[in-house]
């Protein structure tokens, strides 16, 4: 009796797809030499919103960096305006500033979760708010940008 085996062995990578999407600038608008402390509070409309998508369970690590100043556009002016932002995140794909949670200054590990509104999606998305304070004190008029990077790494 002779014996017959037979074995099959697939291997498949899968690369997971995280997309980061700018949803709305953080806007200060336009604001007057000497007007001290204006702030964005958390929920504002003026809040700037990520919008990061990726594959339901996908595993990711958020982490916030932004400039403590902004800078004249003119680098010969060297006057600047200090900046405090803060950073926080929903998860389940909605995007309700009521149900965020803080985003930490260090990389914070997160595990997309289901979108609630869409359960059998293999997708969700989470979002991140930022929002906070610049102090605008006797300033030369002009133009003062800095940046805020959202890194986001996937495992």
């Amino acid at each position: 009796m002779s014996g017959i085996s037979q074995s099959l062995n697939v291997q498949i990578d899968v690369n997971p797809e995280v997309q980061t999407t700018v949803e709305r600038n953080l806007d200060f608008g336009q604001v007057i030499t000497g007007m001290g402390l204006q702030s964005i509070p958390p929920g504002s409309n003026n809040m700037g919103i990520f919008r990061v998508r990726a594959l339901r369970t996908q595993r990711v690590i958020l982490q916030m960096d932004a400039d403590e100043a902004l800078l004249h556009e003119n680098p010969d002016v060297l006057d600047s305006i200090p900046i405090d932002l803060q950073a926080a995140y929903t998860n389940f794909g909605m995007e309700d500033f009521e149900l965020s949670t803080p985003l930490s200054g260090i990389g914070e590990s997160i595990v997309l979760e289901t979108s609630m509104n869409n359960p059998s999606s293999e997708w969700s998305s989470l979002y991140v708010y930022v929002f906070g304070n610049v102090d605008i004190g006797n300033v030369r008029e002009g133009v003062y940008t800095g940046e805020v990077i959202l890194t986001v790494i996937y495992e």
